[in-house]
């Protein structure tokens, strides 16, 4: 039986990922630092507390043998504050670093590391995975840093790993802290809410179609690779906000409220061909497609 370890499953992804591939006859185990909300919960798999950055700790508890690998772990919150900083290095670089170091002994399939949009900093767009990377922030730093000792694993010990770099990934039981989840709580509730001049643009891919990308992956025998996920489609942040007004039949947008930050990127949208070429993946849900289903969650859960 296919055994996946998820590190990082009591998230977002990791919440999504662990549903579907239970689902199809998957064992599967979440490491994680927390436990998972009720509503994360996927009847059948193993959790498991454990901190990445502690090596005692992953010898201690990664006892059984496990086919398949998936880091989604880190520190995903305050990512532009200096009191959190170590956190996210630690967790993001330091974590990657110990997980791989425990698997190389281990005989695994695969292994994944999920990396970010922000690895590529002020990178020209589209952005590709040969981009010089130049991040601006302490978070995609420590993520791009994951990435190049994950490749630099594969070259030297012949480790069987490859890179899924996410863009802007939303859908329901998302946290109250992402873009999308938060415009349409605002919208839903008809409220007003502050905006930049929304001139950023951004790629936003629905949680399914990232799930199927992973999946693929899984089942492919390559490594070495770094694959951009996305749809592929740029657009404005104020065109995203006037989009969620009508999925959601309301919502105040006060565009020009606050600056856009001057360090980040106008312009993030990736080239996903090598996806299509490597794994067979393309996008299929549309954004107002995938804006309904989140709403809809949010409406009947409260949240």
């Amino acid at each position: 039986m296919n055994h996946l370890l998820i590190a990082g499953g009591t998230g977002f992804i990791g919440y999504h990922l662990a549903y579907k591939l239970k689902q199809k006859g998957w064992k599967i185990t979440s490491l994680s630092i927390t436990k998972p909300k009720k509503k994360r919960i996927v009847k059948g798999v193993k959790y498991l507390l454990v901190d990445l950055t502690k090596k005692k700790l992953i010898k201690q508890k990664l006892s059984e043998n496990y086919t398949h690998v998936i880091n989604l772990s880190g520190h995903t919150s305050n990512l532009y504050s200096k009191k959190y900083k170590k956190k996210i290095y630690n967790s993001h670089y330091l974590g990657t670093k110990n997980l791989i170091n425990f698997f190389l002994k281990k005989k695994i399939k695969s292994f994944i590391q999920i990396g970010s949009s922000a690895e590529y900093g002020n990178a020209k767009n589209p952005q590709n995975e040969k981009n010089l990377c130049e991040p601006t922030n302490i978070y995609g730093k420590a993520k791009f840093m994951a990435t190049k000792y994950t490749i630099k694993t594969v070259s030297t010990h012949k480790f069987p790993a490859n890179v899924l770099r996410l863009f802007q990934v939303y859908g329901p039981h998302q946290g109250e802290n992402r873009a999308v989840t938060q415009l349409l709580k605002y919208c839903i509730s008809n409220h007003n809410f502050p905006a930049s001049d929304g001139k950023q643009i951004r790629d936003f891919c629905y949680i399914d179609d990232v799930i199927k990308a992973i999946y693929l992956l899984l089942r492919k025998n390559i490594s070495g690779k770094i694959i951009n996920i996305g749809s592929g489609n740029g657009i404005t942040m104020k065109k995203l906000i006037l989009t969620i007004q009508k999925v959601a039949k309301g919502g105040k947008p006060k565009f020009g409220l606050f600056k856009s930050r001057s360090h980040e990127n106008t312009k993030l949208v990736p080239s996903i061909i090598l996806a299509k070429k490597l794994i067979n993946w393309k996008p299929t849900t549309k954004l107002i497609d995938g804006l309904n289903k989140t709403r809809l969650f949010i409406i009947k859960n409260g949240k």
